[in-house]
């Protein structure tokens, strides 16, 4: 453990993943609905999911979505666990997303819309958006996985023109709303898909933070010590790799990306919810400080 962290032991670390995730971490995230995007290629910019993406990615749509894109998170993050038969995609997404919104326009993401239709709990979950040319055709996709997807949310499939992407936008807002009113992601332990968003909060209390601290946070938030170790790891190597945090002589910080992304982040949509948080965030922030410069008690 670095000299930074004052010896901040198991114990603390148990108290403060706790008091972070209840104060700061769940106010933000269980107001935004959380999206898991699926479809072609992110990079493919004449794929729909490409300029789907691109618009969520504008500041207003940030404030009231959290996006999730599968190639940021399972090669590195999910595929790093040593009990992978217990942290199945389809438990993971049940657990952790509002909605999955996939576009099928490519073999892989045809294969996942297969595999979310055929799952009673994900099918209820999936929004997809499909080329309008495609809708009168009597296929496979649509007389069967489309079809399930339909029976279980009657506003999951969206025909769009791909020139008029702005009116499709909307459509998905209204569907996306109707499944957050009844959707429900569990909030009591902290999921691999959750683990950058917590990580955030828990740096910038901390910083300058020992890798040590981190993972002992890591192991009590997602109740797995077991592969908190790796899973802190490579939830790091990401953030890194998105520039959100840098290593230093004394342990991890949030660079300026990186506070400007917990803030947008933790934003709330109520003004007396924000102020609250903000207290919580302030108060929890001084008594860290209290403890690691005036060594007193930690009370959290």
């Amino acid at each position: 453990m670095t000299k930074s962290d004052n010896h901040i032991s198991k114990e603390d670390c148990i108290k403060l993943s706790t008091k972070i995730k209840e104060d700061i971490y769940k106010p933000a995230y269980s107001f935004k609905t959380t999206i898991f995007l699926c479809g072609a290629s992110i990079d493919d910019k004449n794929k729909l999911r490409y300029k789907i993406a691109e618009r969520f990615n504008n500041f207003l749509y940030l404030f009231w979505y959290d996006i999730i894109y599968p190639e940021e998170i399972f090669d590195e993050l999910l595929y790093s666990v040593k009990t992978k038969d217990l942290l199945s995609l389809e438990n993971l997404l049940a657990d952790s997303v509002d909605s999955i919104v996939l576009i099928p326009e490519s073999p892989g993401s045809f294969a996942e819309l297969g595999s979310f239709a055929n799952d009673s709990t994900l099918r209820k979950k999936t929004i997809c958006i499909i080329d309008k040319k495609y809708k009168k055709d009597k296929s496979f996709i649509n007389k069967g996985p489309l079809k399930l997807i339909k029976n279980a949310n009657k506003f999951a499939i969206i025909f769009i023109d791909p020139n008029n992407i702005d009116k499709a936008m909307g459509e998905l807002q209204f569907a996306l709303r109707k499944l957050k009113s009844k959707s429900q992601k569990r909030m009591d332990i902290i999921s691999l898909l959750q683990l950058e968003k917590f990580l955030l909060p828990c740096i910038f209390l901390l910083e300058p933070v020992s890798k040590e601290t981190l993972i002992n946070l890591v192991g009590s938030a997602t109740q797995d010590e077991e592969n908190s170790f790796q899973t802190t790891t490579t939830a790091l190597t990401i953030l890194t790799n998105k520039r959100l945090v840098e290593l230093t002589t004394h342990g991890y910080k949030l660079t300026s990306n990186g506070v400007e992304n917990f803030e947008a982040f933790r934003t709330s949509k109520s003004r007396i919810k924000r102020q609250d948080e903000t207290v919580a965030m302030d108060n929890l922030r001084l008594e860290v400080l209290n403890f690691k410069l005036r060594k007193t008690r930690l009370k959290v």
